[in-house]
């Protein structure tokens, strides 16, 4: 999410006990919370933190090709750990190479916006035996599940996957540092304090490379945008789901939002947004500054559930009005093999005003809790 990624618990415990050697978590154990300041530290924090029961990589952007047409990309990693760290002796012996605490997910979709297509493929893995997980080389992180990778370094990301059906091969070089949410990376999601995740973002990437679509690669540059979170914590029973969305604006500056829904249908008060700047400072966005409004939806032919698909902002402190736009209509991953859930990921493009001044900006926009709440996940 970006802002808050979903592992469905029960899609994670029929491969936990599936896992030889692996057994239920005990009443009362518990993994470490996120409730306050993260004091993040690069490039380490690019990293695993694997005693935190989820986390994930996300990436998306913008491309277009060397005759102009438009591609939106998305590549996420997802790590869920199974036990509470301190408890790995509760596994049964006898002890086996296949028995891990870690589970790896991931998520690959392209949008062919000119041809109205949307790919999207998924993967899941337990975390050992080179099938999945974190690598650390001095000044690297690299993500990987099979042939499906993130290389995070100081000075490129480079990412690659393939489906098949489609592939990304890109390199991505970041224009700004890290970009901390909230109170120095704790990042609110509800009413209790250890609602929250450590979230960080590298909010203008610049990318170039390839995106194979059945069989042949083209040629792509754009902009892309990398969000990192981990947390321990469930979504509150209250909140039905989130609409998430970053925007890189073209005056230099870049915007992330994120709507917590409740299940009355107001916004939560723990929703909020960052502004960054040209110089790569931030203004933090309360929810309070904030007016959202859907104004028009799109029915999927596949599942039936109704997306919004535009948008009307006004945000007070800066002084924003924009309207947000999806670019493809059917951009909803169903993930039926990982997660479980069925949500919309799409790239978007947006126009309005900052001060009096016009802009135009390009994005990606995330709904969750459309097809069943999310209440209880993470």
């Amino acid at each position: 999410m970006n802002i808050i990624r979903t592992l469905v618990p029960v899609c994670v415990l029929l491969l936990w006990l599936c896992l030889p050697g692996t057994s239920a978590t005990a009443p009362g154990e518990s993994y470490p919370a996120v409730s306050g300041p993260c004091l993040l530290r690069f490039p380490d924090d690019h990293g695993a933190h694997p005693d935190f029961q989820t986390e994930w990589w996300y990436y998306t952007g913008n491309l277009r090709s060397s005759d102009g047409k438009p591609f939106g990309f998305q590549l996420t990693f997802f790590r869920r750990r199974l036990i509470p760290p301190g408890h790995e002796g509760t596994l049964a012996e006898p002890a086996s190479k296949w028995r891990t605490a870690q589970v790896y997910l991931a998520h690959a979709a392209v949008s062919d916006i000119t041809g109205k297509r949307f790919h999207h493929a998924e993967r899941m893995s337990r975390g050992t035996l080179g099938f999945a997980g974190t690598l650390d080389s001095p000044g690297t992180t690299t993500v990987f599940l099979g042939n499906w990778s993130a290389e995070l370094g100081a000075e490129i990301h480079r990412l690659r996957a393939d489906t098949g059906e489609f592939s990304i091969d890109l390199d991505l070089r970041p224009g700004k540092p890290p970009v901390l949410h909230g109170q120095s990376g704790y990042s609110r999601k509800g009413r209790r304090p250890e609602s929250a995740s450590c979230y960080y973002s590298l909010t203008r990437l610049e990318a170039e490379g390839s995106i194979g679509l059945e069989g042949k690669s083209v040629s792509v540059q754009g902009t892309a945008w990398m969000d990192h979170e981990f947390s321990s914590a469930a979504l509150e029973s209250d909140l039905e789901g989130w609409d998430w969305f970053s925007l890189q604006l073209s005056d230099g500056t870049e915007l992330m939002i994120y709507l917590l829904r409740e299940k009355g249908g107001l916004v939560s008060a723990a929703s909020s947004g960052t502004l960054v700047e040209r110089s790569g400072s931030t203004i933090h966005i309360e929810s309070t500054d904030m007016e959202a409004q859907a104004t028009e939806h799109w029915t999927s032919p596949d599942t039936g559930v109704r997306y919004p698909q535009e948008w009307s902002f006004r945000i007070r402190s800066p002084d924003m009005e924009f309207t947000v736009v999806s670019n493809l209509p059917n951009q909803e991953m169903r993930t039926p093999g990982t997660t479980g859930v069925t949500y919309w990921e799409g790239s978007v493009t947006a126009r309005g005003r900052r001060a009096g001044t016009s802009f135009e900006a390009q994005g990606y926009m995330e709904l969750t809790g459309y097809d069943k709440p999310m209440a209880g996940v993470f």
